[in-house]
Formats: structure tokens, C-alpha cells, sequence
């Protein structure tokens, strides 16, 4: 390794090589300091739900361990909680499916059109997601129990739907104001109608950003809790209010909430491992040099 020692300039006691050396070990040590933060309450998590329920909060706690299925089995007998778990399931998916069906075809004319008085139309769109949730909940309980969609499926896909669609339409405008105009005009000069070339060109230019809404909408409507609190009683319940079930006045069951939390966990990272690939260009808004 050169290394040079110039007492007048101290920065210059290393090579350049060197430096870069050492810069890369410090990022290195950072990221895994930081994925160390990130990924030790997960992994408590998960060691939690497969450890018999008296390992499961001892203390000092065992490092080393037989691994065991007796909480997911125990889980499994829970019919609230499958239950739960399906309604969550069916809800988010549809609901995800919808506001990507709604909003991006939205996002598309706001950026190609010239809609009349369109910031206002953001700004009236974005302003579903400017109040907390605490601040509406209680309007949208008296909506839904006048419009009979108090603890439905179909009410809580709408809620869904109206969480999400000011992200899918915020972000999907950017994808498409990102994607040159001049690649519909010559699919149109080809022959192709505005439809189709939306449809054949456009629309797969935008995949990146569409699954990253996706993925974004599905976690914001997986983990959602409060609306399921006060919009739904038994019909629709989701899988987040399940938990609590395992919170009791005079005890808590660690390894089956453990267990239980664990299997909302999964979905989510399934999903982001599935799309992952597209994941850092839609994070990044369809950066593309508009000509």
C-alpha cells in the first residue's frame, strides 16, 4: 500500500487509492450498522413466533434455539383470525386493483390534456390525504352507516380506494409528464389510435411507477387500522384489528401475537421481493429526459 507522509498537508498522508479504500469501508460499516437498526426487530419478531410460549419472553433471552410451528398451528385454529386474514386479503387487493384502474388513466389525462383549472384539480384530489384520519373518520362513519356500508366489504374497499388514489394520481402524473409525447405521435404516424398508443406504448414506459404505486397503496391499505376500528364490527373486520385479540386485560400472548404479526408481515414482503426490480425506478418518478 503507498502511502506518503507530508507533515504540511495532512489530507495528503494517504494515497488516493487508500482514501477511497477507507471511504467504502466507512459506507459499508454505516449500511450495516443501519440494516442491523432496521432488521433486529423483525428478526425478534419472528424468533419470537417460533419459540414455545415460555422461551418466547424469557429472559435473558435464548440466542439458540429448537424452532417450532405450535403458534402458527395454534394461529390457524383461530377462525377470527383466518377469517380476518381473508377479508384483509380480498379487500386490499380489490381495492388496489380499482384506485390503479381509476387513477392512472386519471393521471394520464391531467399530463396530456389541457383540463380546465387542473392545479386545482390536484390540489382537490390531494386533498383527501391533507386532514389526519382522526379528523374524518368520524363523517365517514355517519356516510357509511347512511349509505349502508357500515361493516362491508364494499365500504371498506372504497376507504381504500379513497386513502390511496391521490398517491396514484400524484405520482403517476410525474411518470407520465416524464415520458416524451413524441413516442405516441409515432405509434399514431404508424397507424395506431390515441388509445392504442397509450395502451402499447405509454402504458409500458410507466410499469416502473405503476407497481410502485401498487406496492406503496397495497402496504398503506395492509396496515391500515384506525377507519377498520370505527367502520367495521364483525363482517368486515381486517386482519390488523385481529391482533388485538391477543392483547388481554391481565395477559398478553407474546408468541401468538408474535406469530400473528409475523403472518401480516409476509404478504408485504413477498409482494416488494416479487416487483423488487421495478422498485428503484418507480421510487425515482420515471426520471426520463423529455425531449
Amino acid at each position: 500500500m503507498a502511502t506518503t507522509t507530508d507533515p504540511k498537508h495532512p489530507s495528503r498522508r494517504f494515497s488516493k487509492e487508500t482514501r477511497k479504500q477507507l471511504a467504502a469501508i466507512g459506507r459499508h460499516t454505516v449500511l450495516l450498522i443501519w440494516s442491523f437498526i432496521v432488521l433486529f426487530p423483525l428478526y425478534w419478531i419472528v424468533s419470537m413466533s417460533l419459540k414455545p410460549p415460555r422461551e418466547a419472553i424469557s429472559l435473558p433471552p435464548d440466542w439458540v434455539f429448537l424452532p417450532t410451528v405450535y403458534n402458527y398451528i395454534q394461529l390457524a385454529a383461530e377462525s377470527s383470525y383466518v377469517s380476518a386474514f381473508v377479508n384483509s386479503l380480498v379487500m386490499v387487493v380489490s381495492s388496489v386493483i380499482l384506485v390503479l384502474l381509476i387513477g392512472v388513466p386519471a393521471a394520464y389525462i391531467l399530463s396530456r390534456y389541457d383540463v380546465p383549472k387542473q392545479r386545482d384539480v390536484l390540489v382537490w384530489i390531494l386533498s383527501s390525504r391533507m386532514l389526519p384520519p382522526i379528523a374524518v373518520v368520524i363523517p365517514f362513519f355517519v356516510i357509511f352507516r347512511a349509505l349502508n356500508l357500515y361493516d362491508t366489504r364494499i365500504g371498506m374497499v372504497l376507504m381504500y380506494i379513497t386513502i390511496n388514489i391521490s398517491l396514484v394520481v400524484w405520482v403517476m402524473k410525474a411518470f407520465f409528464d416524464g415520458i416524451p409525447e413524441t413516442l405516441e405521435e409515432a405509434a399514431r404516424v404508424d397507424g395506431a389510435t390515441h388509445f392504442q398508443a397509450f395502451l402499447r406504448v405509454t402504458l409500458p414506459s410507466a410499469k416502473p411507477g405503476i407497481i410502485s404505486v401498487a406496492i406503496i397503496s397495497f402496504i398503506f391499505a395492509w396496515i391500515e387500522l384506525l377507519f377498520g376500528l370505527v367502520l367495521t364490527n364483525n363482517r368486515a373486520v381486517t386482519v390488523s384489528m385481529q391482533v388485538y385479540q391477543f392483547i388481554g386485560v391481565r395477559q398478553i400472548e407474546w408468541s401468538l401475537l408474535a406469530a400473528a404479526t409475523t403472518v401480516i408481515i409476509i404478504p408485504v414482503l413477498l409482494f416488494v421481493v416479487a416487483v423488487n426490480k421495478y422498485l428503484a425506478a418507480g421510487l425515482s418518478f420515471g426520471v426520463v429526459i423529455k425531449e
